[in-house]
């Protein structure tokens, strides 16, 4: 067979493969086959004795890992994952369990311990948590709350150094494209890492880039090597389905306590906000005439009430809603501030401690 017929054969192999693994989890390879694939070959096949080698060590990793790779569900939102533990950890993709956190700039769109739905790949549906993400390489934790089915323990797939992995070495991608389906197990493609020097616009902020054939609902699914180790999370399709970018295993490794820990890495927590317990008119452009007053809250254990029209902050003079709400951003939860209040014809001087939103 010459070499550009095999060339062509492999890219019909390797979409065949998706197809196959995706609809039948019971196919399978020539048991006879002698010839052994090295795992870490970078290579293609030279004969249709290698390409079956080849193939057997596909079918031994999906074999291996499909257990192991899940989906998650969390509001109205899927992606994937893997199990990574026997206490049920999760890998996923930050932007699977938090939205899209690289577009939130003020850090205010996620929050850890929301509940999320676990999928495994026989279809049933276990209880999990969110831990922690890391903004800025898109990586995230997810605890499964159930007990596993092995003594309580789960299945899992160790970690492999992602450093280790060679350009053009051989991998496997699974997930689940276009979302889970009844069904259908975590669907298998086989690809390449791609040489850095290629993928200079992803490989820059510690990246990995394969061009395994990945679609929405695959991200924070697994990319393992073919001794079926997790070597990254699938985190965004570049410029075409066969570019896509994943985040190193090694990158997990670093920040793994912290998100055990439920932090949120690579971007400052927001602070809470601080409060004075009142309800403004409409308008903002009104005066700051109080409408209602929280009768717990910091403004009624002043002595505010509603009615009360409040014309200075710390000495400021406050002539529209906007003006007190632009002078309370720059302050935090525990800050005294001094109010000018007009009480009918009175003026009232009122110390105000901030609370915080939600207290």
């Amino acid at each position: 067979m010459t070499t550009r017929r095999i060339s062509r054969f492999i890219a019909g192999f390797a979409f065949g493969l998706a197809l196959l693994v995706g609809s039948s989890p019971n196919w399978a390879a020539d048991p006879k086959i002698e010839t052994k694939w090295e795992t870490k070959r970078t290579a293609q096949p030279e004969d249709l004795d290698e390409l079956r080698a080849l193939e057997a060590r596909v079918k031994s990793v999906v074999d291996k890992c499909t257990p192991c790779t899940v989906a998650i569900t969390i509001g109205f939102g899927a992606g994937s994952g893997v199990i990574v533990s026997e206490d049920g950890l999760v890998l996923t993709a930050a932007h699977v369990i938090a939205g899209e956190p690289k577009f939130d700039p003020k850090g205010s769109g996620y929050e850890p311990n929301k509940d999320c739905t676990i999928i495994l790949s026989d279809g049933k549906r276990v209880k999990g948590k969110t831990l922690g993400i890391n903004d800025k390489m898109d990586s995230g934790m997810v605890k499964i709350i159930d007990k596993g089915p092995n003594d309580g323990k789960w299945p899992f797939i160790p970690l492999a150094k992602s450093a280790d992995v060679k350009p053009g070495q051989w991998v496997v991608s699974l997930g689940h494209p276009g979302g889970p389906k009844s069904g259908r197990a975590p669907v298998a493609r086989l690809g390449q890492m791609q040489p850095p020097e290629k993928n200079k616009m992803h490989t820059a902020g510690g990246f990995i880039v394969s061009n395994c054939t990945l679609v929405g609902g695959d991200s924070g699914g697994p990319l393992y090597d073919l001794d079926g180790k997790v070597i990254g999370i699938h985190s965004r399709i570049g410029l075409s389905l066969a570019t896509n970018v994943h985040v190193p295993s090694d990158k997990f490794v670093v920040d793994w306590d912290k998100l055990i820990a439920g932090e949120v890495i690579g971007r400052a927590p927001k602070p809470p906000a601080a409060v004075v317990g009142v309800v403004f008119a409409e308008d903002e452009n009104d005066d700051a005439y109080v409408v209602e007053v929280d009768e717990d809250g910091p403004a009624a254990k002043a002595g505010l009430k509603p009615g009360d029209t409040i014309t200075k902050f710390n000495a400021e003079p406050i002539k529209t809603v906007k003006k007190f709400r632009d002078l309370i951003k720059d302050k935090k939860p525990g800050d005294v501030v001094k109010l000018s209040v007009r009480r009918g014809t009175e003026i009232l001087a009122l110390s105000v401690t901030l609370g915080k939103r939600g207290a």
